[in-house]
C-alpha cells in the first residue's frame, strides 16, 4: 500500500536525535496468548530455557499460526511519514539492552542488562542503551496492524510530555526517519483525528476497532530477558 502523505502541515514536527536501532530481541505474546511454554527445574535455575516443541503435522499448522506474530511485530519508522496509533497512554515495557557486536556473523547480539544487579557485561565497560516500547497500530496497512514502536529515552520523554495535555493511548502521530545513516533522527509529531481523512485519507477507528486489541497487547513479560549464564557466556568471548 503506497504511503499516505500529508498535503498540508498543521504544525512543525519535533525532532530528536535517536539512532536508527538494530537490535531486534524476539517477543513473546502475553502469556494469555501464547502456546504453554515449558517447565523450570526450581527458582534458582534460571539458567535454563524450555521451550515448547512440537509434533507431527498438527505442530507445523502451530508453528505457522504462532510465528507472525511472535517475530514480526516490531514498527521500523519509515524515511517517508506514516501514521501510527498509540494504543496505551503508556509504555508496556523499559529495560536496558547490550549490543554485543563482538559476536561472531550469525550469533544473537542482543542482551538485557542485569542493573541494578552486577552485570557480566557492563563489568567489561560496555555500557547498555535504554529501550522503551509501546504498543501501537501501524495506519498504513489495511487493515491496521499491531505491532510494537521501540524508542530510546529523548523520544519516550516528548510523548510523555504530550501526556500532560491529553491521554496518549488513541492518540494519533505522524512519524519518519532523517538523516544520513550515522546521523538519524526521529521526527515526531501529534495529528487531530479532525485531520486524518482530510490530510491523510484514513479513515479514523472507532472507540470498539480500538478496544478489539486490548486482548492482544504486549506487556514487560514480552521481553525476553537474558540470564546471568548467558552474559557471563557473551563476556567470555569479548577478547576472543
Amino acid at each position: 500500500m503506497p504511503t499516505r502523505r500529508l498535503t498540508r502541515r498543521p504544525r512543525e514536527a519535533d525532532e530528536y536525535e535517536e539512532e536508527e536501532e538494530e537490535a531486534r530481541p524476539r517477543l513473546r505474546r502475553h502469556q494469555d496468548q501464547q502456546p504453554e511454554r515449558g517447565s523450570r527445574r526450581g527458582e534458582d535455575d534460571d539458567d535454563l530455557r524450555v521451550g515448547t516443541v512440537n509434533k507431527g503435522w498438527s505442530g507445523v499448522a502451530t508453528v505457522k499460526a504462532n510465528a507472525p506474530t511472535q517475530f514480526t511485530q516490531y514498527y521500523r519508522v519509515p524515511d517517508d511519514e506514516q501514521i501510527i496509533l498509540f494504543l496505551e497512554d503508556g509504555p508496556y515495557a523499559s529495560f536496558l539492552m547490550h549490543w554485543a557486536d563482538w559476536m561472531a556473523k550469525g550469533k544473537r547480539k542482543s542482551y538485557v542488562c542485569l542493573r541494578p544487579d552486577e552485570c557480566p557485561i557492563c563489568e567489561l565497560g560496555e555500557d547498555p542503551q535504554a529501550r522503551i516500547r509501546f504498543n501501537i497500530l501501524n495506519m498504513a496497512t489495511e487493515p491496521p496492524k499491531h505491532e510494537t514502536f521501540e524508542c530510546g529515552i529523548t523520544v519516550a520523554e516528548t510523548l510523555d510530555k504530550y501526556t500532560q495535555d491529553d491521554s496518549l493511548g488513541g492518540s494519533y502521530f505522524a512519524v519518519q526517519m532523517t538523516g544520513k545513516k550515522n546521523n538519524r533522527r526521529t521526527q515526531l509529531r501529534p495529528i487531530k483525528v479532525r485531520d486524518l481523512k482530510e490530510d491523510w485519507r484514513v479513515e479514523p477507528l472507532t472507540k470498539d476497532e480500538i478496544a478489539a486489541f486490548d486482548k492482544k497487547l504486549w506487556d514487560e513479560d514480552s521481553v525476553s530477558k537474558s540470564t546471568r549464564a548467558e552474559l557471563e557466556a557473551v563476556a567470555e568471548e569479548y577478547n576472543q
